[in-house]
């Protein structure tokens, strides 16, 4: 739907130029408007294009900057614990949290542009298919003043490739089409016309043939199919037509034939055919009712200029049109985002109260919003490009994940994990530790919050509410003895305290001497605490450990 919208609305900013530049050169000639409506029309069909093959330029969206708490919070026991949040499952960019099944206005609204568009391709192919068996049904002009006539012509105007004179039963039926094989199509009675008549009408379908009239108006009838629901496509549609049948009727009075003469054999035309013409595909001298008058009119003013087109004033007028039209197609819309989903823990609680922020990497901005008591958030108008998400809530670890917007809402589920504690403790050589070897702890009991519980498995509630994390306390420490002859340094270990509260696993990230590390690795290893508790049930936490011999 947003692409749908962007495409209208660089289409319409680029006919609405042809237009307006046709508007301004109305002192010009029919062929000169004509000539800018049809590269206004033809740059309106690359546009999807050439937004798929050029790049795109953006405007800079200002957003608003949101504060951002500080991470981690220091703990009575000394102890930091870092968030941060973690990606789980979800990847898709549709809203999938909400059971409930949500009204999509753009879905109707895509097919009732889809059928819009069916019903108007139908109608034109019809119009294409009743013109190819008219014309295997029609008989081929071969002979008399009708072929005689078009090779002067041709001549005349320049006109290469042949041209199919094609005789039709029906009283009603004037029109070229084809732009390969060209073909024009008379009515029955055609043999009986005279000399002038039989000139003028097909000076004027030469004139369609040599300006390629028939493919440029079957280009504004796709524009116009794909584009239905626009007026200004509509406008523009039929201001071409009205401007290449005047340009044909200038190339006519410039053979020589007079202006009056050949508006007293369009008016005659337009009595025979009458209200009994059909709709074709095609172009023809016949005028449409709303066009009569203003041809008449024009062919009647000695004043309007009739000068055809030369090769430089075309190149000239496209590059002019071109050099505003394309960047407007080239040009991208600034399309909006909405972020959402949910976080939650390890266990699968949710996570009311998180802190969730989309950080604007292009334009160094922050969107921030916290979860909601479901656990839920919704960042809504994130401008297109790169972006990274965080989360962060005290006593949990953070995470950030880089994401690229498109347009397309994004919904990501988020699982959080449980902090890291930091534990530092200093040996001096030759003195006395803080803490003595074997020494052991009385902490108070840890006892489950009962409403933390009844919320883990109890409450009929379907939503189950996590977070609620009772840290270890240290019940047995071991002081780490620092070796003989060993110069000072430090010692950084990273130790998981598992479910139990003891240390089952140790691995020193960095250290100066091997004898240093085995001494912390060590003491380390012989730690107890109380198990750390999650939403009631004992999981492994990690712990970071920095020794300083000194």
């Amino acid at each position: 739907m947003t692409l749908l919208l962007e495409l209208t609305i660089k289409i319409s900013l680029v006919v609405a130029l042809g237009l307006l530049a046709a508007s301004v050169l109305h002192r010009g000639s029919a062929a000169l408007r004509h000539w800018m409506l049809a590269a206004s029309i033809a740059a309106a069909l690359a546009t999807p294009v050439l937004m798929q093959l050029a790049p795109a330029w953006t405007l800079p969206i200002p957003a608003q900057v949101a504060p951002v708490d500080q991470p981690g919070q220091q703990s009575s026991t000394g102890r930091t614990s870092r968030i941060g949040i973690t990606t789980s499952v979800e990847a898709s960019s549709a809203r999938t949290n909400s059971p409930s099944v949500r009204f999509d206005p753009s879905t109707i609204l895509i097919a009732m542009w889809l059928v819009g568009v069916i019903v108007n391709l139908t109608g034109l192919l019809i119009g294409l298919w009743r013109l190819r068996r008219i014309g295997a049904q029609a008989t081929i002009v071969h002979e008399g003043p009708w072929v005689e006539t078009a090779r002067a012509l041709s001549a005349h105007l320049g006109v290469r490739t042949p041209v199919s004179l094609l005789q039709s039963n029906r009283p009603a039926l004037l029109v070229t089409w084809g732009f390969f094989a060209p073909k024009v199509m008379l009515p029955i009675d055609a043999p009986s016309w005279d000399a002038d008549r039989i000139r003028v009408v097909l000076a004027h379908e030469f004139a369609h043939v040599q300006r390629h009239d028939w493919i440029i108006q079957i280009g504004s009838e796709l524009l116009r199919i794909a584009c239905w629901f626009n007026p200004l496509v509509w406008l523009a549609a039929s201001r071409l037509r009205l401007e290449s049948e005047r340009a044909c009727d200038d190339a006519v009075v410039n053979l020589g034939v007079n202006g009056h003469d050949y508006a007293l054999h369009l008016l005659e035309l337009a009595r025979q055919f009458g209200r009994a013409r059909d709709v074709y595909p095609a172009v023809a001298i016949l005028p449409r009712p709303s066009s009569l008058e203003r041809r008449v009119t024009a062919m009647l003013n000695p004043r309007l200029s009739r000068r055809p087109l030369s090769v430089t004033t075309r190149f000239g007028t496209v590059a002019a049109l071109l050099a505003i039209a394309l960047p407007i197609a080239l040009f991208a819309q600034n399309r909006f985002s909405t972020v959402t989903g949910s976080v939650s823990d390890p266990s699968g609680g949710l996570l009311p109260g998180v802190t969730v922020v989309a950080i604007d990497t292009t334009r160094d901005a922050r969107h921030e919003v916290k979860t909601n008591s479901a656990g839920q958030f919704e960042i809504i108008g994130l401008p297109d490009g790169p972006l990274v998400l965080e989360a962060r809530l005290p006593g949990f670890q953070t995470f950030q994940q880089k994401l690229t917007l498109d347009g397309q809402d994004v919904n990501r589920n988020i699982t959080l994990r449980v902090g890291t504690l930091q534990e530092t403790i200093s040996v001096t050589r030759g003195g006395t530790p803080r803490s003595f070897e074997g020494q052991r702890f009385s902490p108070k009991p840890a006892q489950c919050d009962a409403s933390v519980a009844g919320r883990s498995g109890q409450t009929p509630s379907p939503l189950r509410i996590g977070g609620q994390i009772r840290q270890p306390t240290k019940t047995r420490h071991v002081s780490p003895v620092y070796p003989d002859g060993s110069a000072p340094g430090v010692v950084i270990l990273e130790a998981v305290i598992g479910p139990d509260g003891l240390v089952n696993e140790a691995k020193v990230l960095r250290s100066p001497a091997p004898a240093l590390a085995q001494s912390a690795e060590t003491a380390v290893r012989q730690w107890e605490f109380t198990p750390t508790l999650l939403n009631c049930v004992p999981v492994p936490v990690i712990m970071t450990v920095t020794v300083d011999f000194n």
